[in-house]
């Protein structure tokens, strides 16, 4: 059934409120008989750290019943500058992760109080463990503390700042184990030196383990286990996705789809200088082939298209500026047709999977098209002339693969039913909220850095963070599933662009594969448990088994830090159609 996988993963000063969430599913979690919350609080201990200095402070996690039924997330801290965007992401992302792992109902009011003013991803995972205990009646035991940023797949990804925040919790006292993303026990500080983790909190009386995901991290500081069925343990050696043979049988028009894919990389990749982005397609082209080769053409579609929209970008430098232009004019247009298409609610599963993909591909095509439109106008800075370039050819790949898209729901049959009340607003608003907190983290780590022209998540990010706006006008107008396609999108795009940013050094001589297997292993599974929670329903749904598989073929055959986040977007596809179709978990 499975093919291996080659890889061995305080006072209130500023509040930050985000409504507009009224999601009708429920596991039966928080003190209410129908999952609702009513006066649940916490209170976990944080670590952090600013410059060379650490610091331990305390975060109370408050839960109650929404008025109105809508999710609102307040954060607060003692400190009248305002929360820190960072924060206010890595916030955001542990509610999104909880929640999108569990299925549990966020019609939830939330308050995050910190004691102290704090400018870190690290407290992430512990707000995300916070949640989840507080979904599931667990207490948090004393004398263990948790630092690591946290995706929206549940893993807990590295930080920096690790020996600061260690020496913090010696000097603070009251802490017995500490909790350290995977891989980290060595770790670079302030001063570029690289500290063992072990001996120096070993000199505080202290331990130090590593945790890969938040379900591990749970465990240990509640002393219970998270349901299986809803947090699996991902197996030492990850095994990875159905092959090809137990799949149904993919439709041929998708092979003739991935055809025109791959010979879109091949001619852009002719007049492609040699660069990273010509050799990251190249892979991609192969990949492609390859899966194409294995009978997976769901899969080699997924990777054809990775190749097109690396292979068009590495292109572009040889582009003129007049011809980008004509590019982004053809581009705004056609995307703007083909969200009109789109606005029509799909009649299953089947048909949401590609309706929810091309969505998000016009959404960001028109974007990007515009985005290019203004960097490459008369008056623009000069210094945006390359971003401008390849932004318009993102943009009209983009459109091609929304129009190939939306052709082949039409050879896909229709099944998996959609749930006539499954809150489709407010699962975009949801969404949309956490990419908008992603997009602001990565404007503020970025600062007044020009937008590099190869940095291709980061062009997608700033060019719908621009067309916010518009595109929520466009979506109010046409329905939920716009809506839903163009936030399910803003939040990946976001989410990638704020992690790459994000990367944490490796010290020299530490070999981080074991950590990055353990990654790429939970990615794989969590993913694989939402797509089999799908298929469960008779939705075939090829083009979304094919992302999973292209997914873990890609994480394999470059199994680097980061390699993980590939899963993201399959991920929260799966997660997503799986809300639009009443799918829960046991």
């Amino acid at each position: 059934m499975r093919r291996s996988l080659p890889v061995a993963a305080l006072a209130l000063a500023c509040v930050l409120v985000l409504a507009g969430c009224d999601l009708k599913f429920s596991l039966g979690f928080g003190s209410g008989s129908d999952g609702s919350f009513s006066g649940s609080e916490l209170t976990v201990p944080v670590l952090y750290a600013s410059g060379k200095k650490g610091g331990v402070t305390s975060q109370r996690i408050t839960a109650d019943s929404a008025d109105g039924g809508d999710l609102s997330i307040d954060i607060t801290e003692n400190d009248v500058s305002g929360v820190d965007p960072i924060t206010q992401s890595a916030t955001w992302t542990a509610v999104t992760a909880a929640t999108l792992l569990t299925g549990a109902r966020p019609d939830t009011a939330y308050t995050f109080g910190f004691d102290a003013r704090i400018a870190t991803p690290a407290a992430g995972a512990v707000t995300a463990v916070g949640v989840l205990a507080l979904y599931y009646g667990a207490d948090v035991q004393p004398g263990v503390a948790l630092t690591g940023g946290v995706t929206p797949l549940g893993a807990v990804s590295p930080v920096a700042g690790l020996p600061e925040q260690v020496s913090a919790a010696i000097e603070a006292g009251g802490i017995d184990t500490i909790l350290v993303p995977a891989g980290q026990r060595t770790a670079v500080d302030a001063e570029g030196m690289a500290v063992d983790l072990d001996q120096l909190a070993a000199t505080g009386g202290m331990t130090i383990t590593e945790v890969a995901d938040i379900a591990s991290a749970y465990a240990v500081m509640t002393g219970e286990d998270l349901p299986e069925s809803v947090f699996p343990t991902p197996p030492p050696s990850p095994s990875a996705l159905p092959t090809a043979a137990d799949a149904p049988a993919v439709p041929d028009a998708v092979a003739t789809a991935v055809d025109d894919a791959l010979d879109r990389a091949r001619s852009s990749l002719d007049s492609a200088p040699g660069s990273t982005l010509a050799d990251r397609a190249r892979a991609a082209v192969a990949r492609g082939e390859q899966l194409l080769a294995e009978d997976d053409s769901g899969g080699a579609w997924a990777a054809a298209t990775t190749a097109a929209d690396t292979a068009a970008a590495a292109a572009a430098p040889a582009l003129a500026s007049t011809d980008a232009q004509t590019l982004a004019t053809a581009a705004v247009a056609d995307a703007d047709a083909l969200l009109g298409e789109l606005a029509a609610a799909p009649s299953s599963l089947d048909d949401a999977d590609p309706v929810l993909a091309a969505i998000g591909w016009a959404a960001e095509a028109d974007a990007l098209a515009q985005q290019a439109q203004a960097f490459l106008a008369a008056d623009a800075d000069p210094s945006l002339a390359a971003a401008g370039l390849t932004s318009a050819a993102l943009a009209s790949s983009a459109v091609q693969t929304a129009r190939a898209l939306a052709e082949l729901r039409t050879d896909i049959d229709g099944a998996g039913g959609l749930a006539s009340d499954a809150d489709l607003d407010g699962l975009a608003s949801l969404l949309r909220r956490a990419a908008v907190a992603a997009t602001d983290a990565y404007d503020a780590r970025r600062g007044d850095s020009p937008l590099a022209a190869d940095d291709l998540n980061g062009l997608r990010t700033t060019a719908l963070e621009t067309a916010r706006d518009a595109l929520g006008a466009r979506a109010d107008e046409g329905g939920a599933w716009l809506a839903l396609g163009v936030s399910t999108a803003a939040f990946a795009r976001s989410s990638a662009a704020l992690s790459a940013q994000s990367a944490v050094r490796v010290p020299d001589g530490v070999d981080p594969s074991d950590a990055v297997a353990q990654r790429i292993g939970i990615a794989d599974e969590y993913t694989v448990r939402a797509v089999d929670a799908l298929t469960a329903t008779g939705a075939a749904l090829p083009l979304l088994r094919g992302a999973l598989t292209d997914a873990a073929s890609a994480a394999a055959s470059s199994p680097v830090p980061g390699a993980s986040a590939v899963f993201t977007t399959p991920f929260l596809r799966a997660r997503v159609l799986a809300f639009a179709g009443g799918v829960q978990r046991d």
